[in-house]
């Protein structure tokens, strides 16, 4: 098997979390069947991790990483494994990262947002071809537009989040609340200017918000409420949360302190501490707050048991649009390597990867939350840092192909191919 490392390019056009998703991945090898980790496993990727802590914290300015690991076992009762390096500040004396420490996992929440509309799909409270002139009337100048364009990026809509405007007022003051509206009002035409919707895959935030006014319409409640009982508690997610309008004191508490390292896009922000951004500038599109152990149960959730989508939704959620031309594709391949779903992603890397796997990473003003799923073998692993940074010196993605070759190293029995 060759050993080469191949590095999956970041989409370059600026996706802050606002919208991180796209840098993942360095991946190695694939596998089959195994068994429980071992005390001499657990060593190996500790050191793995306080490597990686060492060689990038500057780098990336990260104070402390999570790592969280699921080998699934068919002979013993299987586990995720979770590992800690670093602190949950900057600041002298500040406690070390735990399984109780939260982060911001930015864009994996466009998973749980497009879970709960596949959901209201099932009964008919909805459907994934109604458009914004059903539901949004106030929004005539986007009519056309259908709830499932919103959730594979195919809108065309426009992205709040990468607008000058925007920008200087988040970044003037971190702390303000905003409504949905007030960040749909950085985009919608005023006046008579209309300008066309972009043609094929373009990355956008705003369908997921509209997506989730539509979804609270039809549900007849708030997208809070809807996450908190159609998903974190079938899930088994005791340690997420939607903190909008605001953190709640716990959750703040047990909040590691967030960084801003990105030159580029937020050079004002640059080695700030952040912490203190209202997750309302992200809402249903990337607003939610988790450990590394919970992405896992998540992602386990989501795409292996049934407990939050049948086998109709879920091949839904599945079905793809090539992010090069934004046309469905069946799966990805050598020459069509990335595919986007209803907010979740598949690659593709005949050479490192043995196939197909699932990723994500979330990114917002001040982490990044990352997630690779392997669905021949089913092993999944999450990692979360509390810092933001630009492409170039994302490096989140070597991490995940450390910890995935050793356990390939350690269990040759999770060889697989698909």
């Amino acid at each position: 098997m060759n050993n080469r490392h191949f590095v999956l390019k970041k989409n370059t056009q600026r996706t802050l979390l606002r919208c991180g998703y796209l840098s993942l991945i360095y991946l190695f090898a694939s596998g089959c069947l195994a068994g429980a980790s071992t005390p001499a496993f657990d060593d190996q990727i500790n050191q793995t991790l306080a490597s990686h802590y060492e060689k990038y914290k500057q780098d990336e300015y990260f104070s402390g990483i999570a790592l969280s690991i699921y080998l699934p076992d068919k002979t013993k009762p299987s586990e995720i494994r979770n590992y800690f390096i670093g602190n949950v500040s900057h600041e002298p004396g500040s406690a070390k990262i735990s399984r109780d420490t939260l982060f911001q996992i930015g864009s994996i929440t466009k998973s749980f947002t497009a879970a709960l509309v596949l959901q209201l799909e099932k009964p008919g409270k909805l459907s994934l071809k109604d458009t914004i002139k059903k539901w949004l009337p106030d929004y005539p100048k986007w009519s056309s537009v259908n709830l499932h364009s919103m959730l594979n990026m195919t809108s065309g809509l426009p992205n709040y989040s990468d607008t000058p405007l925007w920008n200087a007022a988040v970044y003037n003051n971190l702390s303000r609340e905003w409504s949905d509206a007030e960040l749909l009002a950085f985009v919608y035409p005023k006046n008579q200017f209309n300008p066309p919707l972009k043609d094929g895959y373009f990355y956008t935030n705003t369908g997921y918000i509209l997506a989730s006014l539509i979804a609270e319409k039809a549900a007849g409640m708030s997208i809070k409420q809807m996450y908190e009982n159609q998903l974190f508690k079938p899930a088994g997610l005791s340690h997420t949360f939607y903190p909008v309008p605001r953190v709640d004191p716990d959750q703040q508490r047990r909040l590691a302190h967030g960084y801003n390292y990105n030159q580029y896009d937020n050079p004002a922000l640059v080695g700030k501490d952040v912490t203190a951004n209202s997750m309302t500038w992200a809402r249903a599109a990337g607003g939610l707050i988790s450990t590394s152990e919970d992405v896992i149960k998540w992602v386990k959730a989501l795409f292996v048991d049934n407990t939050i989508l049948d086998a109709t939704q879920k091949s839904k959620l599945m079905e793809l649009v090539s992010t090069q031309t934004g046309k469905p594709i069946k799966q990805t391949t050598k020459d069509d390597p990335r595919g986007f779903g209803l907010g979740v992603i598949q690659g593709f890397d005949a050479d490192t990867v043995n196939g197909h796997y699932w990723f994500y990473e979330g990114q917002t003003l001040g982490f990044r939350a990352l997630y690779l799923y392997k669905a021949c073998n089913g092993i999944i692993i999450s990692t979360i840092f509390n810092s933001s940074t630009n492409s170039e010196n994302d490096q989140g993605g070597k991490l995940l192909i450390q910890t995935y070759k050793q356990i390939m190293t350690a269990y040759p029995e999770y060889q697989c191919k698909d």
